[in-house]
């Protein structure tokens, strides 16, 4: 298997002109090395010529903290020569030791010194010497850990991930105090460099799992990568068996520290990108969706009936507007007579069909979703509430549309709001259209034959190699007593239930 931390052949063809050696000369590296960088105006060069062992410490700025490289690299590196000038004039690599800071590997080419500063380290360069240093520990701090802007919390823990990839990976050390715990750094985007680390622990990692990752974000070829989102999508979308048509994700995204510390628990792996807070856990199945890092801070009979409150919204945000469509146009003598009747009075005058009718208002309503979400926080939400109730109530009274789709649409956008997991409701809002279409032509038929190829395609659906639709299909005991139902943290310690599941989970790893 290749190294984890080898840069992807783009990257490599990229920084290969720059295999230039470091010669003795300090002004000449300097020299060499801005034209490398085409003396863009952010690098600072801090040169110090006057001392009997002259050397350089260079940056770009903005990244850096000037203090903190004052302190810990200008100050001792001069003061160290005042005391003793002859000892670094005999031999001028003994001036690397003086610096207070955590030191790189020794860089040898151009090369090097460029992925260092590219990456937000400090450079240090002395006269007479054929390498450098690469020193870490001075970017400028990011926004502190604060609660989770996306994922509200009830009961647990009040901190979220930051676009820090060092903060991350403290916070998971700080969650999860195994010495089995390993992080393994890979870089992609020919361009951007995006540092990407890999977080599992290495006693109970599924290393099938762990393999395919690396080399999926190994086969990666492209320019850039900013976000977690962007990598998610390169990486679903690699082999031969990717499913790029599938509206379902097949990894979770979060931005909490507890919520990604209980997946790698369960011998999942991490995936942390740079400059972003949303962290990737692979692999995922579909009931994982519905489950949240809340169910386990709380009883476990309430954990499990919210769990099916979950699976019955999600059911409702996808079914109802296809179900109204189908019975009000095809299949009306399942309705109650006084329900009927009630209904057809609504309708009366309304000059569009039910389709139609369902589809505009929602449309209608993806609009102000999306209007109110791009929209500034301090009145995003006022407009896509008053612009609901507003277009409604007036769509009503122009004869438009019917309140009892109102109704529907409205029952049908709260219910998509109820899965934790923000992309996996959009496969639902996809699939709602489509499922309408269905119903539109054939009726209750065409919902159960679009069901019927649905649940075939969740079955053919894997992540990272696993069945995407387990335990369900195929079933494993296993993972039953953290499925459908949450069960309760002890019983697993329960002495006569301790050896069936053991005896279970043999079996399947066996079999």
């Amino acid at each position: 298997m290749r190294r984890l931390d080898k840069r992807n052949d783009d990257i490599e063809e990229t920084l290969r002109p720059y295999e230039v050696p470091l010669s003795n000369d300090l002004t000449k590296n300097i020299d060499q090395l801005l034209t490398f960088l085409g003396h863009s105006e952010d690098i600072d060069v801090a040169r110090f010529n006057h001392l009997p062992v002259p050397f350089a410490v260079i940056h770009f700025e903005a990244m850096n903290n000037e203090d903190m490289i004052t302190d810990a690299i200008n100050s001792p590196l001069m003061k160290s020569q005042d005391r003793k000038a002859d000892l670094f004039t005999s031999d001028p690599s003994l001036l690397f030791s003086k610096i207070q800071g955590t030191k790189s590997v020794p860089l040898h080419t151009f090369k090097d010194l460029i992925e260092e500063l590219l990456h937000g380290n400090v450079i240090v360069l002395v006269e007479g010497c054929t390498i450098g240093y690469g020193v870490h520990g001075f970017l400028v701090e990011t926004r502190n850990v604060d609660e989770p802007q996306n994922q509200t919390v009830i009961r647990g823990p009040k901190e979220g991930f930051v676009e820090n990839i060092n903060v991350n990976s403290s916070l998971l050390r700080r969650k999860i105090r195994n010495p089995q715990l390993r992080f393994k750094t890979m870089t992609v985007g020919r361009s951007t460099q995006t540092e990407i680390r890999l977080c599992y622990l290495e006693d109970e990692v599924d290393k099938d799992v762990l393999n395919e990752v690396i080399r999926r974000i190994e086969n990666i070829r492209t320019e850039e990568v900013y976000e977690s989102g962007m990598l998610e999508e390169l990486i679903d979308d690699y082999g031969k068996k990717h499913r790029w048509y599938s509206p379902f994700p097949v990894a979770r995204t979060t931005e909490r520290p507890d919520t990604v510390s209980s997946e790698i628990q369960e011998g999942k792996v991490a995936v942390i990108v740079d400059g972003t807070p949303f962290v990737l856990v692979y692999p995922m199945t579909f009931l994982s969706y519905f489950q949240a890092a809340e169910d386990y801070y709380q009883r476990f009979d309430f954990a499990s009936f919210i769990r099916f409150i979950r699976l019955g919204a999600f059911g409702i945000s996808l079914y109802l507007p296809s179900l109204y469509i189908a019975i009000t146009t095809y299949h009306p003598e399942l309705v109650a007579t006084d329900l009927l009747i009630n209904l057809a009075a609504q309708r009366e005058g309304i000059p569009f069909p039910a389709f139609i009718e369902t589809l505009l208002m929602e449309v209608i309503f993806e609009i102000l979703r999306e209007g109110g979400v791009r929209m500034p926080r301090t009145i995003g939400p006022a407009i896509s509430i008053v612009g609901a109730i507003v277009l409604g109530d007036s769509a009503v009274r122009a004869g438009l549309v019917s309140p009892a789709i109102v109704i529907v649409v409205s029952l049908t956008a709260i219910s998509s709001f109820v899965a934790p997991a923000y992309n996996f409701s959009i496969s639902a809002r996809i699939l709602r259209f489509v499922m309408m279409i269905f119903a539109a032509t054939t009726g209750l038929y065409g919902v159960m034959f679009f069901s019927t190829i649905l649940l075939i395609h969740l079955c053919s659906l894997d992540s990272m190699g696993k069945p995407y639709f387990s335990p369900i299909a195929p079933i494993n005991f296993k993972h039953h007593k953290d499925g459908f139902f949450r069960f309760p943290l002890w019983v697993k310690n329960v002495p006569f239930l301790r050896p069936w599941i053991q005896h279970k989970a043999k079996k399947e790893n066996t079999g």
